[in-house]
């Protein structure tokens, strides 16, 4: 089944990937300072490998990451949503976040992983979604909590030490039954 969702929120387009994004994503992922959490920056071809395993998560998961954009002009916002990692062996689903330089600091990010992270509650019977994030990463760890977010424990994941940030459906959060 191939994945079609599209999400709207008040500022954002969230819809799944296609091929003619590589110019966007390459552009983004290409920026040495965006990708500063990451070992390097991306070649094109890295740009390119990153659709194509949306594109594989879309057929083996049935979801992955959304393109986001604005939706008053569909200007390129960046790209977010749910996948699922794997951390210290176990499949978890992971609500990510990438907003183009441009427009950060607007709560796009807040905006679009709280209409992912909802849809992921809604649509993949899960009862909670973490975030991986770098220590030094201030910013995601920001939209993180801003989400109701807490750190879960630090792991080791792509050779690089993160946090597992953890989130629970809203009503577990409030303590609803």
């Amino acid at each position: 089944m191939a994945f079609d969702v599209v999400l709207e929120t008040e500022r954002l387009r969230l819809r799944p990937y296609r091929t003619d994004d590589l110019d966007d994503l390459a552009e983004m992922f290409g920026d040495p300072e965006h990708m500063r959490w990451y070992p390097s920056a991306f070649t094109r071809e890295q740009s390119q490998a990153w659709i194509d395993r949306q594109f594989q998560r879309y057929a083996e998961d049935g979801f992955g990451l959304f393109l986001a954009e604005l939706r008053d002009d569909g200007t390129f916002a960046g790209t977010l949503g749910p996948t699922v990692q794997t951390v210290e062996g176990e499949r978890r689903v992971e609500v990510g976040w990438h907003i183009r330089p441009a427009l950060k600091g607007r709560g796009l990010a807040v905006e679009g992983a709280d209409a992912a992270r909802s849809w992921a509650f809604e649509t993949l019977e899960v009862d909670h979604v973490i975030s991986l994030i770098r220590p030094e990463n201030a910013a995601s760890r920001r939209v993180a909590e801003k989400l109701g977010m807490s750190i879960e424990r630090e792991t080791m994941h792509a050779d690089l030490r993160h946090y597992v940030y953890r989130g629970g459906r809203p009503s577990a959060e409030r303590g609803a039954t």
